[in-house]
């Protein structure tokens, strides 16, 4: 009995910190390793200062849980983007006002943040594409939409939302 409970007091210090470093990194972790801290905020086009398209990242629940919010003229969204403390893995589900809904997922490929988003329109179709990010000097977003299917897409540059 003394024996087992010796041991339990010896190895119970070396779980607890086994656990403490196993844990998933958190959201913020991930963005800053990705020099994507200052993400955080509006960013829009540079021509009509959001009349276009501007996208607001906004922490819901600090370092664990970012929504982005897309306003566009002709369609509007809505994301939610965590942490799978499962598989580590950062994870994007978005919904948009005409029904349509997408999940996907976020690596970094070739240097660059990317989502991979499959979406589902109110038809039922579905399309996937992946969306790249890349702040320029902290003043610039650079986005890239490429679709998976065509390989067809392009970049925008954004820039923080002027006052």
């Amino acid at each position: 009995m003394k024996f087992s409970i010796r041991l339990s007091l010896i190895l119970l210090p070396m779980l607890l910190c086994t656990a403490f470093s196993a844990r998933a990194e958190t959201l913020g972790e991930i963005l800053e390793s990705a020099e994507l801290g200052a993400l955080i905020g509006t960013w829009v086009d540079q021509d009509s200062n959001g009349e276009a398209i501007s996208l607001t990242y906004t922490w819901r629940i600090e370092n664990h849980v970012l929504s982005l919010s897309v306003k566009r003229p002709s369609n509007n969204s809505e994301a939610m983007i965590a942490v799978d403390p499962r598989t580590g893995e950062v994870v994007h589900v978005t919904a948009n006002e005409k029904g349509g809904m997408g999940r996907g997922k976020w690596a970094e490929e070739d240097g660059v943040a990317t989502l991979t988003l499959t979406t589902v329109n109110a038809d039922k179709e579905e399309t996937t594409v992946k969306i790249t990010h890349q702040i320029v000097d902290n003043k610039q977003l650079v986005v890239g939409l490429r679709n998976v299917e065509t390989d067809e897409g392009g970049e925008m540059t954004l820039v923080r939302k002027a006052e």
